[in-house]
């Protein structure tokens, strides 16, 4: 098992003094003031463990919210657990309900943590490749879900910043009713969308009732260092993950929680408010980049832009040569696969656009490509 390439990319920008567009980490002022003090007033009345599976309240607060936004209902009591960041609850998730020698269908590229993710669960991966169109085959799909037990599902998609069609979530649904597949979505993305076509993969029918969703605070009000996720599923499933995530972490940091029920009082309009912002950002990036020479894909969600550049180098070494030429981190694609390179980098854009605008001025500056 190797080591995050995208946290080893932070490492490079500190070492370098490079503008970091590698990992999706916001600047601090993203974060709701009225968030944020809630947590640091919780410091003084609520630093000890809560309910393994989570503070009451904000069990309440994500079952309230989440019907809203989605049209399912979860029982607070035995359907929505807290966890230590969403990752903690996607491996908590594969530890409990994937037996040693399941086949796990992802899409490549993925969110590097679901490899060994699999890995620790004893799973069999079992990549599915969506890099040329960014779209399911379906019929790939079904051939491979007659050897699986669990689909893991990011939605909108991290590196690509896909949103996947009504209808392609409806193929999902459909293969995984017949193939009787257990459904993990990684939807921590879920209020950066740029397209009238997102649905959650729950609002389809028939999929809540086999689906494990993992979301939480980290991207949406710009906390990715309070480590607190939300993950909702029906009883059984929920019964059993509960069990991992106790003997894992007890429970997520109890002032943060308390901050999370503050975040869930926040109006629709931050929502609306927070992809208009990172919209905005999407449209520097992908026109600054195209200035200095690269090629970025345009994302329909989430915060960052699959680019190609016009070199022979493999991406790791574009990458490195972006942090030490350049003063720019970003992620070399090949991390996004199970094996094999990439010819493709992953830029953020979830830093301010100050700083977007200097990245981009830094390539300009010292372009090798």
């Amino acid at each position: 098992m190797r080591e995050s390439v995208i946290r080893e990319m932070t490492r490079e920008a500190h070492k370098h003094d490079a503008i970091n567009l590698s990992q999706g980490i916001p600047d601090e002022d993203e974060t709701p003031p009225r968030v944020k003090q809630a947590a640091k007033d919780a410091i003084d009345t609520s630093s000890q463990y809560t309910i393994t599976w989570g503070l009451p309240e904000l069990r309440d607060a994500v079952a309230e919210r989440y019907a809203e936004w989605k049209g399912v209902s979860y029982d607070p009591e035995t359907e929505i657990t807290i966890t230590t960041g969403t990752s903690e609850g996607i491996v908590s998730t594969l530890l409990a309900l994937c037996d040693p020698g399941d086949g796990v269908i992802y899409f490549e590229p993925t969110y590097e943590s679901y490899i060994p993710a699999v890995q620790f669960a004893g799973g069999q991966p079992m990549p599915l490749d969506i890099t040329d169109g960014l779209e399911i085959d379906a019929n790939e799909l079904r051939d491979a879900a007659e050897d699986a037990s669990i689909l893991i599902l990011n939605h909108p998609h991290n590196p690509t910043g896909t949103v996947f069609s009504p209808s392609e979530l409806e193929v999902i649904a459909d293969v995984a009713a017949a193939e009787d597949l257990i459904v993990v979505t990684d939807e921590i993305y879920e209020h950066i969308v740029y397209t009238d076509d997102y649905v959650s993969p729950v609002e389809i029918d028939g999929l809540a009732d086999r689906t494990v969703v993992c979301t939480g605070m980290s991207k949406t009000y710009s906390v990715t260092g309070w480590r607190v996720g939300f993950v909702l599923a029906p009883e059984p499933l929920s019964a059993e993950l509960r069990k991992v995530h106790d003997y894992t972490s007890i429970c997520a940091p109890t002032p943060f929680q308390q901050a999370g029920v503050e975040a869930l009082s926040l109006p629709d309009d931050y929502y609306t408010d927070l992809a208009a912002s990172y919209e905005r950002r999407r449209e520097m990036l992908y026109d600054g980049l195209r200035s200095v020479g690269l090629d970025p894909v345009k994302p329909d969600g989430a915060y960052y832009m699959l680019t190609r550049y016009p070199t022979d180098a493999d991406d790791t070494e574009f990458a490195l040569r972006l942090i030490r030429e350049a003063g720019v981190a970003v992620v070399p694609g090949s991390s996004f696969y199970t094996e094999g390179t990439a010819d493709w980098v992953r830029f953020t854009f979830s830093r301010n656009e100050a700083t977007i605008e200097e990245a981009i001025a830094r390539l300009d500056e010292n372009r090798f490509w």
